[in-house]
């Protein structure tokens, strides 16, 4: 986990970072979405909160002298990801042996920058976007996408963050509580994978600081 002071710190940043920016609830919390909304973004824009969020991160990591900021960054990816990148920055951490992060800005609907792709290592490998889609039938309020976010980041802050890859079977786990996986659905061989990694390539690193 996280530690509480930096998380603290993250939340002051964002009241600075999202400012002029609205959360907002789920607006499927008690119905279905309609088929229409599937091919429907109506307010990309409202997405960049959680670029917002990013920003907030990269400030408290910055400022505890965590990590150094490289905006504007050109990035090794392992694979390519499956957005539109307009921009990247890169966290780089104080201590040896942690693993790099790249928060990059990605196209939603008509915006080059709505929402962020998300990496880790070097070279890099894609973790996915936020938001996952952006369209207004997979809108579950921008509660579920912050603290998606703060999953990934913190996970990867506290050294908890590991990926193992074996063919085209992927397990990846940001804290010690959940883990997802593709290409395998037994829980006793994602156990087994996690407790004993020999025969898999693993992106693993050292925590940021003290946790």
């Amino acid at each position: 986990m996280v530690e509480s002071a930096l998380m603290a710190a993250v939340e002051a940043a964002f009241t600075h970072t999202g400012r002029g920016l609205s959360t907002w609830p789920d607006p499927h919390r008690d119905a279905e979405p309609l088929n229409e909304e599937y091919s429907r973004v109506s307010d990309p824009q409202k997405w960049r909160i959680v670029g917002a969020r990013v920003d907030a991160w990269v400030n408290a990591l910055v400022d505890a002298g965590m990590a150094t900021a490289e905006h504007d960054a050109v990035v090794d990816w392992r694979s390519e990801p499956h957005t539109v990148i307009s921009r990247i920055d890169r966290l780089v951490p104080a201590v040896a042996g942690a693993l790099p992060i790249v928060v990059a800005r990605s196209r939603i609907d008509d915006v080059g920058d709505a929402g962020v792709t998300i990496g880790v290592g070097d070279p890099a490998v894609y973790l996915g976007s936020l938001p996952h889609c952006g369209c207004d039938a997979c809108d579950d309020g921008s509660a579920r996408e912050l603290s998606e976010l703060d999953k990934r980041i913190g996970g990867i802050v506290s050294g908890t963050f590991r990926r193992l890859t074996r063919g085209d079977q992927i397990i990846t786990r940001f804290d010690h509580t959940a883990w997802t996986a593709s290409g395998t659905s037994r829980h006793d061989e994602v156990r087994e994978a996690l407790d004993n990694p020999t025969g898999w390539d693993e992106v693993a690193g050292s925590p940021w600081g003290p946790s």
